[in-house]
This record gives C-alpha cells, structure tokens and sequence, in this order.
C-alpha cells in the first residue's frame, strides 16, 4: 500500500508537466479522430444493409429511422464498453515520452537503456485490446446471470467486471513499462512480487476510464503509476 501511495503522489507532481500534457493532448486527438473515422465508415457500411434503400418513401424513412437509432446505440455501447482497449492503442504510441519523463526525473540512475518503440508499443497495446475485449465479450452471460440472480442490484456484476479488467490493464501496462527493463521471463516473476499494487493501478484505470474526459488521461496515468511501482519494488531504490 505504501508504494501505491507513493506512486500515486510522485504522478500527481508531474500530471502538468510538458510531456504529460503532450501525450494527453496528442493521444486524445487521436483517439477521437479514430472513433470518429470508424463512425463515419460503420455508417456507410450499413447503408449496403439488404433493403436499406428503396423507392418507397415510407419504407426508407422507417429504416432510416429504426436502423439509425440501433445502430447509434450498439455504436456509442461498444465505444463506453471498449474504450479502455481502444484509447491505450493510439495513446500508446507517445507512452515512451512518459515512462521517459517519470524515469528522468525519479529514476535517472536505473533509466531503461532503450524505448520500446512504436511497433513494440502497439504490439502490447493491441495485445491489451485483444484480451480486454475477448475475455469481456465471454463475460458478459455471466454478467447479465449476475445481474439476474441479484433482482437487478448490479453491485455483483459490476464487481466482477472491474476485477477482472483491473487485473487486464494492469498486467498489460505493467509489461509496457517492465520490459524496457527485464526479459519476459523476469518480468513476470517481478510482477507477481507487486501483484497487489500492480491490481489496485489497474482497478484506479478501470473506475477512471468511465469518467468523462478524464478518461483520455487513464493510459498516461496507468502507465506512470506502474512506472513508478516498478522502480519501487526494485532492490536497489528506496
């Protein structure tokens, strides 16, 4: 707990520096313009939906109108649902700024001697993605039997949801941060020694990815948080 605390409070010394401010503004850019392109693309897939043009007025203002409203919902529902996933793949590709900023100023001595890169930094995010999505999607009966067997209190599912997706985006940006360091191997023998810390990070991720906003920062957050709990766990810092 110690540590988490005192990652929390070196985070919070840097959030308004340049290169955090570069990455938020950078990575939010990206990601709206990415959700909005995929918006503007699903909406001309659906217009080759089988009878989705006619000639008959009516008929065409009932699709449009029905279809519309579907579509918008299913739209705006995967985007809330997904959009831990979906911003850490773009915001990832400026994350080598921050790790660098956290160990420049706190950790110059035991600094990463290289950057992921951008590649290898999508890679993992995409990863991320890939297990987030898939294993929320396998869920989601669970989720709604929960749901159900509780009479509607969603307190269980909800649990069960932020757990599960706390442990997700834990590991994955523990791994983005660790590997600049150690082997997959050492990473992962390293991890489980801060499994706790590294669980409450990802749980804090979880619970500020749905605030408004405050959701483009989550990724430059998660990421300086497990930077620093990295580096704290380690034998030779204090």
């Amino acid at each position: 707990m110690k540590k988490l605390l005192t990652a929390i409070e070196r985070t919070g010394q840097q959030v308004l520096e340049r290169a955090f401010l570069k990455v938020f503004l950078l990575g939010m850019l990206t990601t709206v313009g990415a959700i909005l392109v995929a918006f503007l693309i699903s909406n001309e897939i659906m217009k080759e939906v089988p009878l989705y043009s006619s000639d008959w007025d009516w008929w065409q203002d009932l699709v449009n109108n029905m279809l519309g409203y579907v579509f918008k919902t299913v739209f705006i529902f995967t985007i809330i649902l997904f959009f831990a996933p979906i911003s850490t793949i773009f915001i990832s590709i400026f994350l080598d700024d921050v790790i660098d900023c956290v160990e420049d100023k706190f950790y110059s001595e035991n600094k990463a001697g290289k950057r992921l890169g951008i590649p290898n930094l999508a890679f993992l995010a995409v990863r991320i993605m890939f297990f987030i999505i898939v294993l929320n999607i396998l869920m989601l009966p669970l989720y709604i039997l929960l749901y159900i067997l509780f009479f509607g209190v969603p307190f269980v599912s909800m649990a069960l949801f932020y757990i599960l997706n706390g442990y997700l985006l834990g590991w994955g940006y523990y791994e983005m941060v660790a590997v600049r360091h150690l082997g997959i191997k050492e990473a992962g023998v390293h991890r489980k020694s801060i499994r706790g810390p590294i669980l409450g990070v990802g749980l804090i991720m979880t619970l500020l990815f749905m605030v408004p906003v405050i959701q483009f920062t989550v990724p430059i957050l998660g990421a300086a948080l497990i930077c620093h709990l990295f580096h704290l766990s380690r034998p030779e810092q204090t």
